[in-house]
């Protein structure tokens, strides 16, 4: 008898509980929903007792940035971080990345990227936005 796949174990760290519905909703039926927080420290306190494979952070939280949650994540963990945030500024995208973030999609676009991103990241990829490009393109921001 042959063992199932592992399913990718996901913690939600976004702090509108309507967002997290939606957020649970737009990912693919393969993954397993460990938890959904609503701050920082939350997401910091499960990510270490539970392990998820991905963290899907907002950049605001209200007790602390998602970069700050990110950032002493990943001094520790392996876990993936993929950014879902209202924000398409170059300044944020930038810092994801730099901060190690495997993602960054806007939330206005998870319903239809989100599963990609998933699949793209756990496979050891990277996933930008085709909109946050666009969107930084049309400003004149050349990331």
């Amino acid at each position: 008898m042959s063992e199932e796949p592992k399913r990718p174990r996901i913690i939600i760290a976004e702090d509108f509980v309507l967002i997290q519905e939606n957020i649970r909703r737009s990912l693919p039926c393969e993954c397993e929903i460990i938890a959904a927080v609503e701050d920082g420290a939350a997401a910091l306190d499960l990510a270490a007792t539970h392990q998820p494979d991905i963290l899907l952070l907002d950049v605001s939280l209200p007790d602390m940035s998602g970069f700050t949650v990110a950032e002493r994540l990943l001094a520790n963990s392996p876990v993936k971080i993929i950014f879902l945030t209202a924000y398409c500024d170059r300044t944020y995208v930038e810092r994801a990345f730099e901060i190690g973030a495997k993602g960054y999609l806007l939330k206005g676009t998870m319903w239809t990227e989100l599963p990609m991103a998933i699949r793209e990241v756990l496979a050891g990829g990277v996933y930008r936005s085709p909109l946050v490009a666009q969107t930084l393109q049309r400003r004149g921001d050349t990331s």
